[in-house]
């Protein structure tokens, strides 16, 4: 394979370079230019999947059987022990990522957090043409090496081999010709990521880079050539040096391909300034040194950091047994593109697919360096190999001995001295206290909220509520301020939340002129409904067997997921060890009411502890071990207190939440009823699920700061100030 021309190298700095300066100049007008950067990712995954179906059957066909047997049993255990080196440093990095607090707003996929991996359709390619249509990259590698297997067995396989040559060739000039878009792809990535990134979000992928960049400078620098030295006779310098040339190649072109034969040529030269060249050193060289390409060293595995540093950005740091997961699917689907690989190792562990786009970015600047030490451990990896295999390997150990405990103490060094550059010199970004508290209604109808019920119900001169409604035109609703997001307090002492907000919303469809809250608790829900002291009860209510002998409810309108709300430390014991839960030493809070109820349903055998108020938990005037809410309403409660954290079981419970009514209200209940229908039907109920539950759209971000908007033409941003929206008075507790 030629090497890339000078002039696509420079118009790919120049994309770099432009890419960023067009985004911040103009800003997010950038953001038509992120379905360029889609279909340059999509057309760079071509030929990902046919490449790796041809070059490992090819590439394991041309062996001989006795051949291979001798090779895969010295190759295998070098291969394991690299990885193992590999893996060590990947599971080490996460000790220096900073130990922030953060809480983010309830994201449906975690309810999916503890799905298991059907392992037989992963690896196992019971449909080859399946496995390929679906990208299932672990299936498809282990079809392709039985193949490969196979092959080498059948005497008369040398057409095939041929033709697999032409294929694997015409493969990898498609993948150059289709490199040459890199520049426009490139451009088009920078632009819509520096034109529309706020700066908080910068700052925590400056975590992942800088513990990328920091692995990458431990194996290229000191662990890989410190080992290779330790088992032969070439020395340090010497071995940077005559890899230099090659190395710089990959790095500044981020092409592995191109390097191959130069590979072969510094292995023969370091054997060559030894008086070590032969003829069974200049074959071995030859065979390794293309085998192990197609294998994932450490550079290509390096990716698998994302993974480990998209848990910790979802504030869900890996377990052990997630760990092995990790690296168990991680070896086989780096066999491919990393393109490939890592939405579908989010998708294992069901983190949120939008972390690709920070996947994207970062790679960048990650890819090159990867690529820098994957050129290198092929290289390390093939001499020592083939120094194993002809025998001109020495070991030293007094020599061996120094230098590993050169490598074990320089590596702590260098992750203590990161961990502390990150804790000291980024600040934690802003949590999400902010958003909750800038929550508000959009008020169309005057409300009041009062402290306590009324001392006697209104007496009911019409048919139903329903006309009491129509005719008095105020609409009276108990609610419970102890649920958020479904109804609470600010700080600023207004009563807003999901079920307020659906309050307001039933109103107006009523035609009322105003609203009445009256608190209400979840113990006594009969009487103020039966005897008219309120018309309806709005409040995260939950519909359960001895509710309904004493009260009518609509139809459900949410079903949520029962879930527990623990202590930072403690989700991880929890995580690493279920059986805790069901531990009679294992105190568990619940409100009372349902939910105690439940609990005492699911966890006969645990220590409970009935609540009156959620703050008797938070505040630590109640010891308990967790807290059981529904996962919508505790994250929430962990956003406003981020020393907590949502920890979702394995078994679910799912708790219906409707509207309560008196009962034999029959009209009343027919409205609303269909008045919810009409509401799920026109997206009503799941946009303010995305305000209320989500947080999705509560602060409105400004335009992203550019040069043209805000240095050029400032004038514009005072002549077309932002309107506040307004806000109408109300009388609050």
């Amino acid at each position: 394979m030629k090497l890339k021309s000078p002039s696509l190298m420079v118009w790919m700095f120049l994309s770099v370079v432009l890419g960023i300066t067009t985004g911040l100049f103009f800003g997010e007008s950038c953001r038509h230019l992120e379905i360029v950067g889609r279909a340059f990712i999509a057309i760079m995954q071509i030929s990902v999947l046919p490449y790796i179906v041809v070059s490992l059957i090819q590439s394991f066909g041309t062996l001989e059987p006795s051949q291979a047997q001798s090779v895969a049993k010295r190759g295998i255990l070098m291969i394991l022990v690299l990885w193992s080196i590999v893996f060590l440093l990947i599971s080490l990095m996460p000790l220096c990522f900073p130990q922030w607090e953060y809480s983010a707003f309830f994201n449906p996929g975690l309810l999916d957090s503890n799905n298991s991996v059907d392992y037989i359709q992963l690896f196992i390619p019971s449909n080859p043409f399946n496995s390929l249509a679906n990208n299932v990259v672990p299936a498809v590698t282990v079809f392709s090496i039985l193949c490969g297997i196979v092959l080498m067995k059948i005497p008369q396989k040398q057409n095939l081999l041929s033709l697999l040559d032409t294929i694997s060739e015409v493969l990898s000039q498609l993948t150059i010709m289709l490199v040459k878009l890199s520049p426009i792809g490139i451009f088009a990535l920078l632009a819509n990521a520096a034109g529309t990134m706020y700066p908080e979000e910068i700052g925590r992928l400056e975590v992942y880079l800088a513990t990328f960049c920091t692995m990458g400078a431990l194996l290229y620098f000191l662990i890989l050539p410190l080992l290779l030295t330790s088992f032969t006779a070439f020395r340090y310098q010497e071995v940077m040096k005559t890899s230099q040339t090659a190395m710089l190649t990959v790095l500044l072109t981020g092409n592995l391909f191109i390097v191959l034969p130069l590979l072969v040529n510094n292995i023969k030269q370091l054997f060559a300034n030894h008086h070590m060249e032969n003829d069974a050193t200049t074959n071995m060289a030859k065979i390794i040194v293309p085998i192990t390409f197609i294998l994932p060293c450490a550079g290509q595995l390096m990716d698998l950091l994302f993974i480990v540093f998209a848990s910790w950005f979802n504030n869900n740091m890996l377990t052990f047994s997630e760990y092995l997961e990790l690296y168990g699917a991680g070896l086989l689907t780096m066999f491919g593109s990393s393109k490939v690989a890592i939405p579908f190792l989010l998708s294992m562990f069901k983190l949120p697919a939008d972390l690709f786009g920070l996947f994207l970015i970062s790679s960048v600047v990650t890819d090159n360096i990867k690529f820098a030490v994957e050129a290198f451990a092929v290289f390390s990896f093939s001499i020592l190999f083939t120094a194993w295999m002809t025998g001109e390997m020495c070991i030293r150990w007094r020599r061996l001995l120094v230098k590993l405990v050169t490598i074990v103490l320089v590596t702590i060094a260098v992750l203590l001295t990161l961990r502390w550059s990150l804790n000291s010199l980024l600040a934690q970004p802003a949590g999400n206290q902010e958003t909750l508290e800038a929550m508000e209604l959009n008020h169309k109808i005057d409300f009041k909220v009062f402290d306590q019920l009324p001392e006697q119900g209104r007496l009911l001169t019409e048919k139903s509520r329903f006309d009491q409604i129509k005719k008095s035109k105020v609409l009276r609703v108990g609610y419970n301020a102890n649920v958020m997001p479904f109804a609470f307090y600010k700080k600023n002492g207004e009563l807003v939340g999901f079920d307020i907000d659906m309050a307001n919303m039933l109103a107006e469809d009523l035609e009322c002129t105003r609203i009445e809250f009256y608190p209400i608790s979840f113990d006594d829900l009969a009487r103020p409904l039966n005897e008219n002291m309120v018309d309806i009860v709005m409040s995260e209510l939950s519909i359960t067997p001895d509710r309904l002998k004493e009260i009518t409810f609509t139809h459900h309108y949410l079903e949520l997921s029962m879930a527990l709300v623990v202590p930072d430390y403690l989700k991880e014991e929890i995580r690493k060890d279920p059986s805790i839960l069901r531990s009679n030493r294992f105190t568990i809070a619940a409100m009372r009411g349902a939910d105690y109820d439940r609990l005492t349903k699911a966890l006969p055998d645990n220590p409970r502890i009935k609540l009156s108020n959620y703050l008797e938990y938070f505040d630590g005037k109640v010891k308990a071990d967790a807290l059981l809410m529904s996962a919508e309403k505790g994250s929430a409660w962990t956003i406003a207190h981020p020393a907590y954290s949502l920890f979702i079981p394995a078994r679910q419970y799912k708790d219906l939440i409707a509207y309560g009514i008196a009962n034999n209200d029959v009209r009343f209940l027919e409205y609303l009823n269909y008045w919810l229908v009409l509401k799920r039907g026109n997206g009503e109920i799941d946009r303010k699920y995305e305000y209320w539950i989500k947080g999705i759209n509560v602060k409105p971000r400004p335009p992203r700061w550019s040069i043209l908007r805000n240095v050029i033409s400032p004038e514009s941003i005072v002549k077309n100030p932002v309107k506040p929206s307004p806000v109408l008075e109300c009388s609050q507790k």
